[in-house]
């Protein structure tokens, strides 16, 4: 098999596309492939490798290892940080049955960080991942759905699980949405069995929020990586609607009735109030406005990725008008004009100049990669070549 490198969304779904994923499987369907290929992973992560991201896990003081005792087996799982539990008592919970879970290690295993990066910048959403270690025979939790759209990767070992079609599509992650879902009475026999994949090395699952399943550790050990994936919803966008028109809207910011919980005349006035105020709704909401600040938001949010960029910068003077560059994994970036001048946002950082720059800067966000001397825009060579070198100083752009 050729080696493939795995540090992208492309790479992680192969041979789907991203279009297609988006197009036939993202929030609509499961996809399993199965690579036939057990090293497909193995620059990703192995067995071998879990000592070493456990030692660096070690340095967080936040609760990342979870110890979950297989169903029915009278043990009691616990929380706790790395560093809380000693290696020995780890070893004997693994050896006693227990699932070993590290939460959080996109934080902590820098090919998970740029893995993570490249998601990220696929899909425009926060993404996060959690490692389980399963001993044969064993199994982590029981039969479950799950709020988040998940990826599971099967790192080394097999994993034979049971998926089953949802009785409530694309739940919410919300404390309301789960309380409605457990609310739900089932149980694994009244369920409509989906899927009952054997998972290997190499193999993968796309998994929708809102489909049931569990899996079992069989013949041997599982290693399998499952990437949560945190969107925003309708919800989330009228939200953001709502809070600006707030802003310029002092009813919309008054106070609920003190009182009114008891109070059926302030429950009584409540409902005309809020009648007027739905009505106004349709004329007050921007979409424009919710767009724009949803996108500036997470551009800004956007960390810069552990890509060895201290080297590049070590390196800068080497950097001339034929050197190719292109923008770090996972960063996104805004071009603004105003009066006079134009800026470029990216991260914290914001990169001002005069107008003159404007369709400069916006070839730069609107390519990834491109050489420097190709560069549109009436400033001189001298003055692109000053501009890409300013980028690379602050973290937007690397060359090739």
């Amino acid at each position: 098999m050729v080696q493939r490198e795995v540090d992208n969304f492309e790479s992680l779904i192969h041979p789907v596309t991203r279009r297609e994923f988006i197009d036939l499987y993202w929030g609509k369907s499961t996809l399993v492939l199965h690579r036939h290929d057990h090293d497909y992973f193995r620059d990703l992560f192995s067995l071998a490798d879990l000592d070493s991201c456990l030692m660096t896990a070690a340095n967080r003081s936040s609760k990342i290892l979870q110890i979950i005792p297989a169903p029915d087996s009278g043990r009691s799982g616990m929380l706790t940080s790395v560093a809380g539990l000693s290696k020995d008592r780890l070893y004997e919970a693994y050896l006693s049955g227990d699932t070993i879970r590290l939460i959080g290690v996109e934080k902590v295993w820098p090919p998970f960080g740029r893995l993570a990066a490249g998601l990220q910048e696929a899909l425009d959403m926060n993404i996060g991942f959690n490692l389980f270690l399963t001993p044969p025979g064993s199994q982590g939790f029981p039969a479950h759905v799950d709020v988040l759209d998940s990826l599971i990767i099967q790192v080394a070992g097999s994993k034979q699980w049971h998926i089953w079609e949802p009785i409530y599509e694309r739940p919410m992650d919300s404390p309301r949405s789960f309380q409605h879902i457990t609310k739900m009475r089932w149980t694994e026999e009244e369920l409509k069995l989906r899927h009952k994949p054997l998972l290997e090395a190499g193999d993968l699952i796309y998994l929708p929020r809102g489909f049931f399943h569990k899996a079992v550790a069989v013949d041997e050990f599982s290693l399998h990586l499952t990437i949560s994936f945190h969107p925003l919803n309708w919800v989330d966008f009228f939200g953001r609607a709502l809070e600006l028109a707030a802003l310029e809207d002092v009813e919309l910011r008054q106070d609920l009735p003190p009182g009114f919980i008891g109070d059926p005349e302030a429950q009584q006035n409540m409902s005309i109030v809020f009648a007027r105020l739905l009505a106004r709704f349709s004329e007050k909401l921007s979409f424009d406005a919710a767009l724009g600040s949803l996108v500036e938001e997470h551009v800004g949010a956007r960390p810069f990725p552990a890509d060895g960029h201290f080297s590049v910068l070590a390196g800068m003077r080497e950097i001339g008008l034929d050197s190719v560059v292109e923008r770090r994994l996972g960063l996104a970036c805004l071009v603004e004009s105003s009066g006079g001048t134009t800026a470029i946002i990216f991260g914290p950082k914001r990169v001002q100049g005069p107008k003159e720059i404007f369709s400069t800067l916006e070839f730069i966000r609107d390519n990834r990669k491109f050489r420097i001397c190709d560069l549109p825009g009436s400033t001189s060579l001298d003055g692109k070549l000053t501009l890409v070198r300013r980028l690379v100083r602050d973290g937007l752009l690397r060359p090739v």
